[in-house]
Parts: structure tokens; C-alpha cells; sequence
């Protein structure tokens, strides 16, 4: 008698782990991160858009033409919203969800491939956001030579530590010759989250340094106390960059640690796209103050509100 085949698993029924609860896999309407990265998502591009606008239509007026900075903020925005619309792609096939409510047939070569692409992604951009601000203390304090200096050493630095993330994706994420993509690449791809926990970590490091760089000279300006106040107030809302490379961090370690990983990674998402709109925001403060105090109330507008 012919020996049976083997049957064939079926992938669209075997969920990716275990529900801790032991509650079986809920593949037809399990709760979803989608909407909420969706929301905040376009609420953060619209933020950050408008101030980079401001940002640029200011630089334009004020000095005729663009600078290092300048680019490097674009450089950030254009790299975020290809972030952001490779997760949406990711999210639209079902990874938005608990790791126990994902099939294992949701990992196509695609949605592999976007995953991959996505950490090529994420270190230029996130090191452009913070380049950026480092870029306009050049400017604004470049006689500084200490300052100017140490500026361009984190600059290089920062650069390539979140090198960090290629490096990751390319040996270790990338299928390699005759080999298809999933399986062991994923395996391989999986086994490097070690490398986005210390890349979490000197981006924290990085964020108190860039908080901390324009203080000294700041406060050794022969200006007023009031005016060093609301300078120190300006280049204090880094305070915020600080706190949201904090929480990324955390969930990386999450992830590393394998604690329902698909539905953390969206939130290291919903906070890396905070992150990275956040910083541009922020890097646009010194050019929303200067629209303030040099064009806007120049304005016949100001003169009535007066």
C-alpha cells in the first residue's frame, strides 16, 4: 500500500505564540493598535509639517537661502513619513495585534521585506532629526569653537551608532543567496534585537547631550535675565526629546525580552514617529520664536492687535 502524505499544516490557523491566558487565538476581530498608530500618526505629520513650513518660509525670508540644518530637518520629515507608511502597509496585513492573535501565515515575503526595509529606514532618519538641532547650534553659535567642535563630533558620532540598525538589517535581516526570505533570515533577523537596545540607549544619552550643549553658552551671554530665560526656554524644549527616546528604549527591551512582540514593536512605532516629529518640532522652535519676534510683529496684523 502507498505510503500516506504528510498533511500539509495550515498557516491561517496557527497563531505565532501562545495566549498566556490560554484563551484560543482570536483571528477574526482581535483588539488592534491600528487605528490609535493611524490617529497619532497623521496628528504628529501635521505637526510636525506646519512647523517645518514655518520653519523654512522663516529661514527663507530672514536669510535668503537654507542651511545644513534646514535639509537635515526635511531629510527627517521625508524619512518619517516612509516610516510611517511602511508600518500603516505592515499594520493593514494584521501586525498591529497581540502575538497570539496573528497567524503564522501573515508573515508573507512582503510584509518581511517592508519589515526590513523599515530598519534601513528608521536610523538615518532618526539620526537627521537629532543632526539637525546640532546643525543649528553650528549656526546660531558657531564662533563657539568648543561648542562648534563637539557639535560635529556628535554629529559623526551619533551617525554611526545608528549605523547600529543597518548593520542589523543588512547581515542579519536580509536573505541571503538561495535562500527565501522568512524562516531562517527571520530567525537570524530576530536574534540581533540586542542591537536596538543599545541604540535605545545612546539615544537617550544623545538627547541629554543635545539638551545640555547650548546652556553654557547661553547663560555666558552679556544679554539680560529675562532674555537668558527665554532663550534657556527655547533650547529647554529638548527636555521633551529626552523623555520620548526614554520610552522607546523601554519597549525595545520589551521586545528584546520577547514579551508579546508584535504588539509592542507597534507601540515603539506609535512613540518612534512621536519621537521623530517631536525632535523636528522642537528644532523648529528657535525659527518659530524668530517668526515671532522678526516678522509677525513687523505686521500690520500686530500693530491692530496692539
Amino acid at each position: 500500500m502507498a505510503a500516506q502524505e504528510a498533511p500539509t499544516s495550515d498557516l491561517t490557523k496557527i497563531p505565532l505564540a501562545v495566549n498566556p491566558s490560554g484563551a484560543p487565538p482570536n483571528f477574526e476581530n482581535p483588539p488592534t493598535l491600528s487605528d490609535s498608530a493611524y490617529g497619532t500618526s497623521i496628528s504628529l505629520i501635521l505637526v510636525g509639517g506646519i512647523c517645518l513650513a514655518f520653519r523654512l518660509g522663516t529661514n527663507l525670508k530672514l536669510s535668503k537661502s537654507l542651511r545644513l540644518d534646514d535639509y537635515l530637518c526635511i531629510f527627517a520629515f521625508t524619512g518619517g513619513v516612509a516610516y510611517w507608511i511602511l508600518n500603516l502597509l505592515n499594520s493593514e496585513d494584521g501586525l498591529a495585534r497581540h502575538t497570539w492573535d496573528i497567524p503564522m501565515s501573515t508573515f508573507t515575503i512582503s510584509v518581511m521585506q517592508r519589515q526590513t526595509a523599515i530598519l534601513f529606514i528608521i536610523a538615518p532618519t532618526l539620526w537627521a532629526s537629532k543632526a539637525a538641532i546640532l546643525a543649528l547650534y553650528i549656526r546660531i553659535f558657531g564662533t563657539v569653537t568648543w561648542l562648534r567642535r563637539t557639535c560635529w563630533v556628535w554629529i559623526v558620532f551619533m551617525a554611526l551608532f545608528y549605523g547600529l540598525n543597518i548593520v542589523a538589517a543588512g547581515p542579519y535581516c536580509i536573505s541571503r543567496k538561495g535562500e527565501l526570505w522568512g524562516g531562517d533570515s527571520f530567525a537570524r533577523c530576530w536574534s540581533s534585537a540586542w542591537l536596538y537596545v543599545v541604540v535605545g540607549v545612546f539615544s537617550v544619552i544623545a538627547d541629554v547631550v543635545i539638551l545640555i550643549l547650548p546652556f553654557p553658552v547661553v547663560m555666558g551671554l552679556h544679554i539680560s535675565l529675562v532674555k537668558k530665560i527665554t532663550l534657556g526656554a527655547v533650547f529647554g524644549t529638548g527636555t521633551i526629546l529626552v523623555v520620548m527616546s526614554v520610552v522607546p528604549l523601554w519597549l525595545r527591551v520589551i521586545i528584546f525580552q520577547e514579551h508579546d512582540a508584535t504588539w509592542n514593536a507597534t507601540l515603539l512605532e506609535i512613540v518612534s514617529i512621536i519621537e521623530i516629529f517631536g525632535t523636528i518640532a522642537v528644532s523648529c522652535a528657535p525659527a518659530m520664536s524668530a517668526f515671532w519676534l522678526k516678522i509677525f510683529t513687523t505686521t500690520r496684523l500686530w500693530s491692530k492687535l496692539k
